[in-house]
């Protein structure tokens, strides 16, 4: 497949932010075709004893979100971050990636990544493979608000399927 949609979900904005999930998806860029699932939890108290943060404004925003999306915040079971570690890099590795997407890569994937250097582990995509939805979907004239979203918000897969819609040529 070689393209990687991913999605994060956190407890700050800052690029040493908490990550409470990592979702991620496989497909073909040419023609939306999706391929393997990843979806993990990852241990909050591990990450802030290694110097993550959480913000109070991100907290707050998502106390103020509806009670689907509180739901998916917590519907995942907590692993070790050595374990999501490995177990992301393996998911990149077996989709041989060569484009690693996020809504915006000075978010997700800089997050990402910045998980992997808190925990001395090396990351196996390397930063230019790097791609932003943001961009293509502007660079198509991509009306978002006519792709109708399927699924339940800040549900990591269901949110890679709807961004992955950004990035196909209607």
């Amino acid at each position: 497949m070689k393209n990687i949609m991913l999605d994060i979900e956190t407890l700050s904005t800052d690029s040493n932010g908490v990550i409470v999930s990592i979702s991620a998806v496989e497909f073909e860029l040419n023609t939306g075709k999706t391929g393997n699932r990843f979806e993990m939890g990852v241990d909050i108290q591990e990450q802030l004893d290694n110097g993550a943060i959480i913000d109070g404004d991100t907290v707050m925003w998502w106390l103020s979100q509806d009670k689907q999306a509180q739901k998916q915040l917590v519907r995942l079971e907590r692993h070790p971050v050595a374990d999501v570690l490995k177990a992301f890099n393996d998911f990149v590795e077996s989709a041989d990636c060569s484009g690693l997407w996020g809504n915006s890569p000075s978010f997700d994937n800089v997050m990402v990544r910045n998980l992997y250097k808190r925990h001395k582990t090396s990351f196996v995509a390397p930063f230019w493979i790097d791609k932003c939805v943001r961009t293509r979907a502007a660079d198509m004239h991509v009306d978002k608000s006519k792709l109708s979203f399927v699924g339940t918000k800040h549900n990591g897969i269901d949110d890679c399927l709807h961004q992955i819609k950004y990035c196909i040529r209607p």
